[in-house]
């Protein structure tokens, strides 16, 4: 016989709102489980019945701290260990969808982030949204001409990648020079950069990239993709004059998209160094490039890319 979790429990019941009936044995059972912790935790008192009126305001209570604790994905408990097996036991689930509710919780930073990730905190920051495993980051922190000039931070919104990607900057040599956090772009990418500017006594944003993003294909889910008009308003806001963003992707309708709304909601603020939009960058300006533009070079099919360039016009 299966279990049930805290979280089912409460919503049964929030479902009934009648007296948990003698005949059913298992939900007796799941109840007398969970009272003793529930009760410990002042969420229901010795005397209070799961029936009628009186159980609204506990089950809610309920429920409001079970989200806190099980929904949020960015509660990093994994050890390195836990990870190595995971990335050899398991394939990294491919797409999620970023406006879930737990997707849209803010992510739990470091009480000393980023101070404690960097060494040099006061440098400009290579931002990589949608850094995947890490690849890109860790070869050109490692190989990158102006590297030295550079903090870098991936930004993954699957939590087990971001582990993952997290677990490898030591193995490269990277402490102190890279770092990943999971979280949602769209929810928390203004936060960390006035955060890294605050707390390292005004770090910069020096370089963006937005490489290869899980194209969302189907019509209804166009509003899943990570550029928006709020990203790029982010970007606006703080990127300085200079700060160069590159976009590219091997879908061309998914690239177009992203380069239209830089141009369109950064009007102004951000320049496409190349001004018909129809043609793109034959080469990749950075030198280094990400596991999946190598894949699709070999097979010999396109990637679609441009360099938008911050102007010096002040965001409002």
């Amino acid at each position: 016989m299966s279990t049930l979790t805290q979280t089912q429990l409460v919503m049964i019941l929030l479902t009934t709102l009648i007296r948990i009936p003698k005949s059913n044995p298992f939900l007796q059972s799941a109840f007398a489980l969970h009272r003793p912790s529930l009760i410990r935790s002042n969420q229901i008192s010795q005397k209070q019945h799961f029936h009628g009126a009186e159980v609204r305001t506990s089950l809610f209570s309920i429920i409001n701290s079970s989200a806190t604790t099980e929904n949020i994905p960015w509660k990093n408990s994994s050890t390195e260990e836990d990870t190595r097996l995971k990335s050899r036991n398991k394939r990294f689930r491919q797409h999620v969808n970023p406006l879930a509710a737990k997707f849209q919780q803010p992510t739990t930073l470091s009480p000393n982030w980023p101070n404690e990730f960097y060494s040099t905190p006061c440098l400009p920051l290579f931002l990589d949204i949608g850094c995947g495993k890490g690849g890109f980051l860790l070869s050109y922190a490692t190989h990158g001409n102006d590297a030295d000039d550079y903090n870098f931070l991936g930004l993954e919104i699957r939590p087990s990648v971001a582990e993952y990607a997290q677990s490898r900057v030591s193995k490269h040599g990277l402490d102190g020079k890279l770092s990943f956090v999971g979280c949602n772009a769209n929810v928390d990418l203004d936060r960390l950069l006035t955060e890294y500017h605050r707390e390292t006594r005004g770090g910069k944003l020096g370089q963006v990239c937005i490489q290869f993003p899980d194209p969302h294909f189907k019509k209804r889910n166009e509003k899943r993709r990570v550029v928006n008009k709020e990203l790029v308003s982010c970007l606006i806001r703080h990127c300085q004059s200079g700060v160069r963003v590159l976009i590219q992707s091997d879908v061309k309708e998914v690239f177009d998209d992203m380069r239209i709304k830089f141009r369109e909601f950064g009007e102004g603020y951000f320049e496409d160094i190349v001004e018909d939009i129809e043609k793109y960058l034959e080469e990749n300006p950075l030198g280094i490039m990400t596991e999946r533009e190598i894949s699709v070079l070999e097979q010999d099919l396109p990637v679609y890319r441009t360099l938008f360039v911050r102007t010096d016009l002040v965001a409002e």
